[in-house]
């Protein structure tokens, strides 16, 4: 008997074919086992990769659908402002401008020289208010799409706020106001021009609205990681709960100015629009008769 045939009787001694013994099929069923295990860890691994693709999409179809939302209640915000806004700050200086115009013309000859001319000058001052909330309104309008992010380039700050104090000079000038460019001559930064005139442009008129005398100044700080300027007044001043109105994101309503006018807050709400637009910031300092202090923060980058 050959050594392949002994080996076969002993391992096989009842002839039974190598599939049908025990240690075949156990191999058998270990290698399958494997194989199912293998299987279902794949089967597993890509349902949990379908799971995290699925939730992806989800989280990102949420993300839009919140955007759609903010934009439609940034819309509707929009809208009851504009809304309030010409319902009130321009439908009434209109109706004066109507009312104190056709009453000098029907009634020319049966009023004073002195009563002329103070409606006269009432209506050249109605009519630059309008002007300055018209303008207002417009930039403000202008920067509510996100896509139109103004770019940076260099200009002369002493020179641009010497433009803004020329706008505003007949204004301060009516009620002694004294207007001071503190900024050094050819004072050169690298910022968003626009913005920064716009913005420094409603923090004087306001400034000039909630005062009857003193000084405005405006100042320059330059820092390691971008520059700070300060606008500050001798003005009436504000509460804290004044300034936290302002700070708030909530709708704002200034008290009655000097000339018992009620603000509208339009400014300081293209204030904040902008500096979110060119991700600048600010902080208010401020006493009631003292005075108030907005230091106005925009970084290098």
């Amino acid at each position: 008997m050959s050594l392949f045939v002994a080996l076969n009787y002993m391992i096989y001694p009842l002839n039974i074919p190598f599939y049908k013994d025990w240690p075949f099929i156990s191999i058998l069923i270990i290698v399958g086992v494997l194989s199912l295990t293998v299987i279902i860890y794949y089967r597993a691994k890509r349902f949990l990769i379908r799971q995290a693709i699925l939730k992806a999409l989800v989280e990102r179809k949420t993300k839009e659908i919140r955007k759609k939302n903010e934009e439609l209640e940034k819309n509707d915000l929009i809208k009851t402002r504009l809304i309030s806004i010409i319902s009130h700050d321009i439908i009434t200086p209109l109706r004066f401008l109507h009312i104190s115009g056709k009453s000098l013309v029907e009634g020319r000859e049966k009023t004073s020289e002195e009563l002329q001319q103070e409606t006269l000058v009432e209506i050249v001052n109605t009519s630059r208010e309008l002007e300055m909330l018209t303008t207002n309104i417009l930039n403000w309008i202008k920067y509510q799409n996100e896509n139109r992010k103004p770019a940076k380039e260099s200009f002369d700050l002493h020179e641009m706020v010497t433009h803004v104090f020329g706008i505003v000079s007949g204004l301060a000038r009516q009620k002694n106001i004294i207007l001071t460019n503190a900024i050094p001559v050819s004072f050169c930064i690298y910022q968003y021009i626009e913005p920064i005139k716009i913005i420094i442009y409603n923090l004087v008129v306001n400034a000039i609205n909630f005062m009857d005398k003193g000084h405005i100044t405006i100042e320059i700080k330059r820092l390691k990681n971008g520059l700070v300027i300060e606008v500050k007044d001798e003005g009436f001043g504000m509460t804290k709960d004044q300034i936290s109105n302002i700070m708030g994101d909530q709708f704002i309503v200034s008290s009655a100015n000097i000339d018992g006018k009620k603000g509208n807050g339009l400014g300081y709400l293209i204030i904040k629009d902008l500096l979110k637009l060119v991700e600048g910031g600010f902080s208010i300092k401020s006493a009631k008769n003292k005075g108030t202090s907005i230091k106005l923060f925009f970084p290098n980058t």
